[in-house]
């Protein structure tokens, strides 16, 4: 059942107009309801396993680790692909963003929730008012922090205009903190295409900018120099807090000791700047050697395709998120608090569906093998209550593991096209910001904007 659909259900019922945050009851309803059609919309052989939001008190154990942690901080990753920009001008051709792949997704099977669109419409990033609106709503609904994927190529910053002309120049920027995400993997070409053998394919276009010491220091030194010393940008023990996408990818290509080096150099060089030193946040890829080099805490950016991966059966083509969310709050998260040198903070996601980006594949066979079909994780079930009962895990992590500072991170604010967002949109309206709100105590979210 869609969103219309309910709303005209409920209606007929006499009832009331449904706030998006009413996740509780009615969107969990409605979850149960999108559920019931589970082989109409492409899902096969459904597990039998723990969900959220229905099992959270017995997973929980103890409830009253679901309270919201003292003095926390809700970091929300922010992706920069939605306005006009140089980099995209060289690939594409002028005035080229990613809003094209998202009004151009179409479903791949029947109940298939694309193409999603803004319900803001598609807001030019690189503009100030944009970010007031968005700044707006972070403040209403709990995020405290924005952390910018930020990327370097060819010598240059790029895709930063939506930081640097957009955000930072709009009236109300100190409503939310920010910081930067060094984005070490490289650009790939976005237009969807195929593999000679069908499969899916992202050409890359330009190197990042971890090939060498001498450019890492170019660029990291940039984020320092140029953002560090701003009144809004996000600090942790009085430390500006620079993130790392990949770790790993990093030491491959200029040693353990080489990153040692570059942490030291860094350090030294904020202080010189006179900041108290950089805390270093592992996003994406854990390095056994974290601890060693420098890194001061870890997460996972979005969680939910590795464990989908790695926790669901291949024959399970669409993961269910419900499903999904409690392996993430209460199989991952333990695991890598326990194996992890550094302290791990939970990573949260509302879902994932990357479709957008892909051309379908060819055929789905008679077998259920989720690597051949979809060729990608595409989650079934995303719904506000669902993401609520998963921030509210979050409070549980937190709570019980008081060694880890009390911070949990959302991929994404903004990534329409990898469907992992919280902006309001044509499915949820403000559901999903509303449950975000809702978890950390601003019950009247829904009065100041309503459903649509």
């Amino acid at each position: 059942m869609d969103r219309r659909t309910f709303l005209k259900s409920a209606s007929m019922k006499g009832t009331a107009i449904v706030t998006a945050s009413a996740v509780g009851t009615e969107m969990l309803h409605a979850a149960e309801s999108i559920g019931a059609s589970d082989v109409a919309s492409g899902k096969r052989n459904a597990p039998k396993a723990k969900r959220l939001p229905e099992d959270l008190q017995e997973l929980v154990k103890d409830s009253s680790l679901l309270r919201k942690p003292d003095n926390l901080t809700v970091a929300c990753y922010t992706f920069p692909n939605y306005h006009a920009s140089a980099l995209h001008d060289k690939i594409y051709g002028p005035g080229w963003t990613e809003y094209n792949l998202v009004r151009s997704a179409r479903p791949w099977f029947q109940g298939h929730a694309q193409p999603r669109g803004p319900l803001l419409g598609e807001m030019d990033e690189s503009k100030p008012g944009t970010w007031e609106k968005y700044n707006e709503l972070c403040k209403q609904s709990g995020i405290d922090v924005l952390i910018w994927d930020w990327y370097w190529y060819n010598n240059e910053p790029c895709l930063h205009e939506a930081l640097e002309n957009g955000f930072l120049r709009a009236s109300n920027r100190n409503d939310v903190k920010f910081a930067c995400m060094w984005t070490n993997h490289p650009w790939y070409v976005l237009y969807p295409t195929l593999l000679p053998n069908g499969y899916k394919a992202y050409p890359p276009s330009f190197a990042p900018a971890d090939g060498s010491l001498k450019e890492c220091w170019q660029s990291l030194s940039y984020i320092i120099s140029r953002y560090c010393h701003l009144e809004n940008y996000w600090r942790i023990d009085d430390k500006p807090v620079v993130c790392i996408w990949d770790p790993n990818r990093l030491e491959k290509n200029i040693g353990v000791d080489g990153v040692k080096q570059l942490f030291a150099e860094l350090t030294e060089f904020a202080r010189k700047l006179g900041h108290k030193g950089l805390h270093f946040h592992s996003s994406g890829f854990y390095s056994p050697n974290s601890k060693e080099v420098g890194y001061n805490t870890a997460g996972s950016y979005n969680p939910f395709t590795w464990v989908a991966d790695n926790y669901q059966p291949k024959n399970i083509e669409l993961p269910d998120y419900g499903v999904a969310a409690a392996d993430v709050a209460f199989k991952l998260w333990p695991k890598h608090h326990d194996d992890f040198a550094i302290p791990y903070l939970p990573s949260l996601s509302p879902g994932w569906d990357s479709t957008p980006r892909y051309i379908p594949p060819v055929s789905r066979p008679d077998q259920p093998n989720r690597d051949a079909w979809p060729n990608c994780v595409i989650l079934d079930n995303e719904n506000p209550a669902s993401f609520k009962a998963l921030v509210q895990s979050a409070f549980a992590y937190l709570n019980k593991h008081k060694d880890v500072p009390p911070i949990l991170t959302i991929a994404c604010f903004n990534e329409w096209t990898e469907g992992h967002y919280l902006l309001p949109d044509n499915r949820f309206g403000y559901g999903m910001l509303d449950a975000l709100a809702e978890a950390v105590g601003k019950s009247d979210n829904h009065q100041i904007h309503g459903f649509f």
